[in-house]
């Protein structure tokens, strides 16, 4: 965005059958299962890199950066801009990202392309004159078994005397060329409306994973629905959607609130709370950004979370988030206004895994937008996941 929730036995002798059973299939399954889940408990601080303000890349300015994704297959990040053609066609850049013995280097642009409409343009910016509506790219993940890219955009809601502009969110795949392939189905819920019914403007797809199997993809919305609630406020949280796809059908296959906290208060009430992106773990969980600010104060605040859908409503085909739905479960695991050795705290949105260090430690990335903005900095920050037993 640019300011822009984890038989009881009928009959003794089928209980003693089904523990013969797994005896037999697996001998230490008994063991495992007595032993507690191992859980990430936490986040460690690796090192911050910083892309000047005024960097530029084959012609474009470098900046917006709201989304990032590692191929592990060729050690490349993906990063998108949420430059709305404004100063470059929709585009997305590749990077080397140093990670050695525990520390963050250098970070190295290597490549950026447009992404293309169907049919095969570069996307021109908004123009009210010509209906023309610029995608506001906010997610990208690569997928792990094609190595093709999907994306997503937050659409367009504009509506006033001077003009409606009205365009859907929506999530396209591309490949690494940035040609069109597909674009996947959406929840009936978030078309873009004139009244005040479906996503809010600017606060639509922002978050984006893929599993590492390649089989299942998460969405999230930034913000309520209009018919989901108010926004966050300094009193209240709100909830918000992550919708879960099937990659074989490129349907959703189910949706979950996820609790959005309160507004922060720094000098002035927050202008936002947000989710700005999520990561899909192995076991069916996800880490979650929530990124607030005093925007007037160029002041940010970055929380991330362990958030579980295992005991939460299936809400897809739900219109209006009531108060019989229970949302995920969640913890938190890093605020980084805690985080020693961080020079500053700016618009964090991104985050995607990085490669995992001699020590075993899996690294996770995080990326800011600068939002264009001279007095904001794009950065870099590498973290390496702790664990522990519930």
């Amino acid at each position: 965005m640019t300011i822009s929730s984890f038989a009881r036995p009928v009959r003794v002798c089928l209980a003693a059958l089904a523990l013969l059973t797994v005896a037999t299939v697996a001998p230490n399954a008994a063991s495992a299962a007595d032993a507690p889940a191992r859980q990430p408990t936490g986040l460690r601080f690796l090192g911050e890199q910083q892309i000047p303000f005024g960097t530029t890349y084959a012609s474009t300015p470098v900046g917006g950066l709201s989304g990032i994704s590692y191929d592990a297959r060729s050690g490349t990040y993906y990063l998108i801009s949420d430059d709305r053609s404004a100063l470059a066609p929709t585009r997305f850049y590749t990077a080397e990202i140093g990670l050695k013995n525990g520390k963050l280097g250098p970070v190295q642009l290597t490549g950026t392309k447009p992404l293309l409409d169907q049919d095969g343009s570069t996307f021109p910016a908004t123009d009210a004159a010509k209906g023309t509506i610029a995608p506001d790219a906010e997610g990208i993940a690569v997928d792990p078994r094609s190595g093709n890219l999907w994306w997503t955009s937050e659409g367009e809601r504009v509506v006033g005397a001077d003009g409606t502009a009205l365009a859907d969110p929506w999530l396209r795949s591309a490949s690494p060329s940035g040609t069109y392939l597909g674009q996947a189905e959406q929840p009936p819920q978030f078309h873009v409306n004139t009244q005040e019914v479906g996503p809010r403007r600017n606060m639509a797809l922002e978050g984006l994973s893929i599993t590492r199997d390649g089989r299942t993809l998460y969405t999230a919305m930034e913000d309520p629905l209009y018919q989901d609630g108010a926004l966050p406020s300094v009193a209240k949280g709100a909830l918000t959607r992550i919708t879960r796809y099937d990659l074989k059908t490129q349907r959703p296959q189910a949706q979950f609130a996820y609790p959005l906290e309160k507004q922060f208060q720094a000098g002035a009430a927050t202008d936002t709370n947000g989710l700005t992106d999520v990561l899909a773990l192995d076991d069916g969980n996800l880490l979650v950004i929530e990124r607030a600010s005093v925007y007037a104060e160029n002041e940010w605040k970055v929380r991330i979370y362990l958030a579980s859908p295992q005991r939460a409503t299936n809400v897809l085909s739900r219109d209006t988030l009531t108060d019989d739905v229970r949302p995920m479960s969640k913890k938190l695991l890093l605020d980084l206004d805690s985080v020693k050795g961080l020079p500053v705290v700016d618009n964090v949105e991104g985050i995607t895994f990085g490669p995992r260090l001699k020590d075993g430690t899996q690294t996770v990335v995080l990326v800011s937008d600068n939002n264009f903005n001279e007095k904001e900095v794009t950065q870099v920050i590498a973290l390496g996941l702790t664990y522990g037993r519930n």
